[in-house]
């Protein structure tokens, strides 16, 4: 009779297979990890070509990187990451393939999705692929080169720059400094303040209830029609210059000034409830409209 034996493995031995078996588990179809974090949480990710979501988790104590591989091989990319302390690093980028390739059908990109707690300070990267951004507070930063941008709930100071690509930002609350080159912007929320500045695409923006501007702001179009929708209640020393189109405005301002001329556009000077802080709009090739909530 063969008797079957089987090796010895201590108790400590198993407990660690285990425990990196949670930390990081891997199919063909997706790859995911949790990092323990005990403060306040700071995450860089940068997914290439991959699409990219971001979104709260309440007060967890972790952060969770899940990676779906859609019909793409893991294999093809590469996946760095790293902690240190209570930052986390996730990098995924795509491997420089030599030769000629040929592919069959639509391929679909990865997409990563990471859950973060509320209050952390944020830096997010796509080269290629939509970014998505839901219920975080703190210091964020967004950049893609070539994707849709959604932002959604967010509170403290944000940055945003897109190369190619519309944006929709909603409930955002504290200071927005936006900059798109080729894409329509909506954006609203309870600001403090502004710099927002498009090249080529129409921009819609709500300056919402409880919006109290404390910097001096800017709305800058280079081509495209400008949109904005003032809180009742808003302070400010309105500024505004068209070098190419009409402006609308039904605001109960205290004129400083309007002139129109073939020579120097279209431009208005008014205060609003008083206001010395300055918000300026300007646009290059395009008409400007504004209106109370």
């Amino acid at each position: 009779m063969r008797v079957l034996r089987l090796a010895s493995t201590s108790l400590p031995a198993l407990a660690l297979m285990a425990g990196a078996f949670a930390a990081a588990q891997s199919s063909s179809s997706e790859w995911q990890k949790s990092y323990s974090v005990s403060g306040r949480a700071s995450v860089y990710a940068s997914t290439g070509d991959a699409s990219l979501e971001i979104h709260s988790c309440g007060s967890c104590g972790q952060v969770h990187v899940r990676v779906d591989w859609k019909d793409r091989k893991a294999s093809d990319f590469e996946l760095s990451e790293s902690q240190n302390g209570n930052q986390v690093n996730f990098e995924l980028k795509e491997k420089v393939h030599i030769g000629v390739h040929f592919g069959l059908g639509n391929w679909h990109a990865p997409q990563v999705s990471i859950e973060v707690p509320t209050q952390m300070d944020l830096t997010a990267k796509t080269t290629d692929g939509s970014l998505r951004v839901d219920g975080l507070q703190g210091n964020v930063e967004l950049h893609t080169s070539d994707g849709a941008v959604n932002v959604d709930n967010v509170s403290g100071a944000v940055r945003l720059t897109v190369s190619d690509g519309s944006i929709h930002m909603h409930n955002l609350s504290g200071t927005l400094e936006s900059r798109s080159s080729d894409g329509g912007a909506e954006i609203s929320g309870r600001f403090t303040a502004l710099q927002v500045h498009t090249s080529d695409g129409a921009l819609d923006l709500t300056l919402a209830d409880g919006s109290n501007l404390t910097a001096p702001s800017r709305v800058e179009s280079s081509d495209g029609s400008v949109r904005i929708h003032l809180a009742h209640t808003l302070a400010v020393d309105l500024e505004v210059h068209t070098s190419d189109g009409g402006i609308k405005s039904d605001l109960p301002l205290t004129m400083n000034g309007y002139d129109s001329g073939k020579g120097s556009g279209h431009n208005l000077h008014g205060r609003l409830n008083g206001g010395s802080v300055p918000l300026v709009v300007h646009t290059s090739d395009g008409s400007v409209s504004i209106s109370a909530l």
